[in-house]
């Protein structure tokens, strides 16, 4: 039987309690939809209850082989990330709530920003980008020396970025980073691999959940959302 890290234990209570949170607020927009008889709510919960059963099931697999329980990708993750810092240290918490206030950062900072300068409606779009520009750049100088934080922080950043900048835009860039965060080094599998679970990603929302994904609303990320959009609509139309 495998002994429990407290790194293990910390990073399995986050995402319940984020999924927990998460479901609690989906209460806010639990609305008919006319065209959808399952509500807005079912693709959310559907996906929060797949994070808690994998987190549940990610602590019953360490409990259970301990360290050996980590996949070769997974090992070689933590070597490349050269992490020093031992999960149960003072700097390591530090760390990880340094990077997990990045995405957080985003989402209030450049509007305060934005309206405490009186900053034109055609100047957001610059400074939401740069704002992010900026935080991403601080998580990659951060992440490699945190994996365990770069693994919790990149689907909030891609949360945090998805009403600015869209889903269509974005996700690309997520499933490559999760990709690279779980070990994969192979520049032709990751170019393989990423549009097919993108294109499954979108005809699972688009054409069995019926959900519309965000496009985003800054340029030049609503535009290609837009595009991408109308593009899907021709494709699932046939």
């Amino acid at each position: 039987m495998g002994r429990l890290t407290k790194g293990q234990i910390v990073e399995v209570a986050f995402w319940l309690i984020l999924a927990a949170f998460f479901f609690a607020y989906s209460f806010e927009f639990n609305n008919d939809i006319e065209i959808y008889k399952y509500g807005a709510t079912l693709w959310p919960r559907t996906i929060l209850l797949l994070i808690a059963v994998a987190a549940i099931g990610q602590l019953l697999d360490q409990r259970k082989n301990g360290d050996t329980a980590a996949s070769n990708t997974m090992a070689a993750a933590h070597e490349d990330s050269a992490q020093e810092t031992e999960y149960n240290s003072l700097g390591w918490y530090i760390n990880t709530f340094i990077l997990l206030s990045l995405p957080f950062i985003y989402m209030t900072v450049p509007d305060m920003y934005i309206e405490k300068a009186g900053i034109p409606e055609e100047g957001i779009a610059k400074v939401k980008i740069i704002a992010g520009i900026v935080l991403f750049l601080i998580y990659l100088a951060i992440c490699w020396r945190n994996h365990v934080g770069a693994i919790l922080t990149l689907p909030l950043f891609f949360a945090a970025m998805m009403e600015d900048m869209g889903f269509y835009a974005l996700a690309p860039v997520f499933i490559i980073g999760v990709m690279i965060l779980m070990g994969e080094r192979r520049i032709t599998r990751m170019a393989m691999i990423m549009p097919l679970i993108y294109g499954i990603l979108i005809a699972f929302f688009v054409s069995i959940l019926y959900v519309g994904l965000p496009t985003g609303y800054i340029s030049p990320f609503y535009e290609f959302g837009s595009w991408m959009v109308n593009t899907f609509q021709d494709v699932f139309s046939k």
